[in-house]
């Protein structure tokens, strides 16, 4: 109810009954506190009531700068859910990434990307199976492409891998994998901006391998407000 007597106040009335929480104002202050660093930030809930009773809290969170020839990631999200008060999902995820580009001649580039996750939920044929991953990822590559509507880039990395179980009895592994990435980034009509990243995961000690692919959509409104499909 406090939202149309706000909205009849003058500037300075305004300021003093919480003018911080307009969304232009609220950025405002976010690029003053952050400087020269970028982000988003994003919170949901739901509570669903009908055969069960189900609740779901996400938190994310991510950062980036761009120096001239180095670039900062940093990003993080929680989830949460839970039916008739057990515990579903209790899920922390964190990656981060540096790349540094080499002369604009050769295109090439280096990068580390760290990867943080820890369940608190997982089961394995109904027993508890808590674990905490760490992936680290060193890689060289070449940008084939470096404009501002387009970006393409491929290259090959080193990854090590390390478990730990924290479920009883509690355990760790570590093993080494090698891999082939290709990164891309498209800007398109409408304000859209398509980035893709696919990794294929080898080894050469065993025979085994996989894919993994990410795909983000991002729609963005206005200076503080925009809409993502991942």
């Amino acid at each position: 109810d406090a939202l149309p007597i706000l909205a009849d106040l003058g500037e300075a009335d305004r300021a003093a009954h919480g003018d911080w929480f307009y969304p232009a104002v609220l950025a405002s202050h976010l690029r003053e506190f952050f400087g020269p660093w970028r982000g988003r930030l994003a919170f949901s809930t739901d509570v669903v009531t009908d055969t069960s009773d189900r609740t779901t809290i996400s938190l994310e969170g991510r950062l980036s700068r761009k120096w001239a020839a180095d670039e900062v990631q940093l990003n993080g999200r929680y989830d949460y859910s839970e039916t008739n008060a057990l515990t579903t999902t209790d899920m922390l995820k964190a990656d981060g990434l540096w790349r540094h580009s080499f002369s604009k001649k050769s295109n090439s580039f280096v990068q580390y990307r760290p990867t943080l996750e820890w369940n608190r939920a997982s089961r394995k044929t109904g027993v508890p199976a808590d674990y905490v991953l760490l992936q680290q990822e060193i890689g060289y590559g070449i940008s084939l492409l470096i404009r501002p509507e387009r970006k393409l880039r491929v290259g090959v990395s080193e990854n090590l891998f390390d478990v730990w179980t924290t479920s009883p009895p509690t355990s760790h592994t570590s093993r080494t994998v090698e891999s082939a990435f290709i990164e891309t980034e498209l800007r398109l009509p409408w304000g859209l901006l398509l980035s893709d990243r696919g990794v294929y995961y080898y080894s050469f000690v065993s025979q085994n391998d996989g894919w993994e692919n990410r795909v983000e959509l991002t729609k963005k409104f206005t200076e503080t407000l925009s809409a993502a499909i991942r």
